[in-house]
């Protein structure tokens, strides 16, 4: 049976991953200053058989540091500007970046917001190798 599920953004907080019950310690431990201050809405949890979305904000200049996930994913940049590697990409840029692919980006001047979207839940945050949180 297909089913449509409709929420606005009113209907979803904006958390912290400094204060919401969803991000681990574990996961804490690894976040630097810039990653610490993110504000995150939830759009679709996700489970191992359906999609997740998120909704992320990022406060001017924020460096995000070196990291992979598990899963695949695309970010999809909504407004601000974002530096990675050495190219600058603004809205209406989208970026697909493969499970296991290291990358770190910085948050342009005025901040940036995307939306980041993976075929399945993965709350995965993983280091380099030899790398302390």
């Amino acid at each position: 049976m297909a089913k449509v599920k409709l929420l606005t953004s009113d209907q979803i907080p904006w958390s912290r991953p400094m204060e919401d019950e969803r991000v681990s310690e574990e996961q804490r431990g690894k976040l630097k200053r810039g990653e610490r201050s993110t504000e995150f809405r939830m759009r679709e949890a996700g489970t191992a058989d359906s999609l997740q979305l998120v909704e992320i904000r990022y406060q001017p200049d924020s460096e995000i540091q070196l990291h992979s996930h598990d899963a695949d994913e695309i970010i999809y940049i909504l407004e601000g500007s974002m530096k990675i590697g050495n190219r600058t990409v603004g809205p209406g840029a989208s970026l697909f970046i493969a499970g296991g692919t290291f990358y770190g980006f910085r948050a342009g001047p005025d901040g940036l917001h995307i939306l980041n979207f993976r075929p399945r839940s993965d709350p995965s945050f993983n280091l380099p190798p030899g790398k302390p949180g």
